[in-house]
């Protein structure tokens, strides 16, 4: 059941960055995933989600001038 959850999750991840965009996109999939995973101190779940957002886009965007997917934020 948790593999067929994890792959609902993916699919639904994959389809909403054509409309959110991959930064927010990936953010409410970590935060959701980790949720689901039993990472349960709300403010953690989105530290960390925050954080790798934060991440991607110093490294991508800024470092290495890669634009990506660039609907709704950012």
């Amino acid at each position: 059941m948790r593999i067929a959850i994890n792959i609902i999750l993916l699919v639904c991840c994959i389809i909403a960055i054509s409309y959110l965009g991959l930064f927010s996109t990936v953010g409410i999939y970590l935060a959701v995933h980790m949720y689901f995973l039993g990472i349960r101190p709300i403010p953690l779940v989105g530290l960390v989600a925050f954080c790798s957002i934060l991440v991607m886009y110093c490294f991508f965007g800024l470092l290495l001038g890669v634009r990506l997917s660039g609907t709704l934020l950012v």
